[in-house]
């Protein structure tokens, strides 16, 4: 089981988001971004990746020499990180950015996947609905 945080909308409906490492976000990485309408993280990613692109070319015009090799090395870790720091954070950036955008959290919920944390809120709503309308139903005898 996953732990998921599940938001609703007014107007764009409900997602919900897991808690902790996006594997998502691993292996898609920059697309993952857009997808998930995280445009500025998208833009700094981007950005990020052209420069390490244009270190990589810069050192490769330059001569052989242990400066060349200890630059590949942090461009290395540079492009490694690139793809481990948005899974790590992603689904933490997601959750920022939904709340931003004006979903209200509705429930931390232990699913198997993000649709069926979605079901059970929304089972939770019908099941809280049916015993208020009692209750008012009763307080109105």
């Amino acid at each position: 089981m996953k732990t998921f945080n599940v938001y609703k909308h007014p107007t764009y409906g409900i997602e919900a988001v897991k808690v902790g490492f996006s594997w998502p976000a691993f292996f898609f990485g920059f697309f993952w971004l857009l997808v998930k309408k995280l445009w500025g993280l998208a833009g700094l990613w981007f950005a990020a990746y052209i420069v390490f692109a244009l270190i990589e070319t810069v050192t490769g015009q330059s001569g052989e020499g242990d400066a060349q090799a200890l630059v590949y090395l942090i461009l290395a870790a540079g492009y490694f990180a690139l793809w481990l720091i948005p899974a790590f954070k992603g689904n933490k950036w997601r959750q920022e950015n939904l709340s931003k955008r004006g979903y209200e959290q509705l429930a931390t919920i232990q699913a198997e996947t993000p649709d069926a944390a979605i079901a059970q809120v929304a089972k939770l709503a019908t099941v809280q609905a049916e015993t208020s309308d009692v209750a008012i139903a009763q307080v109105a005898k």
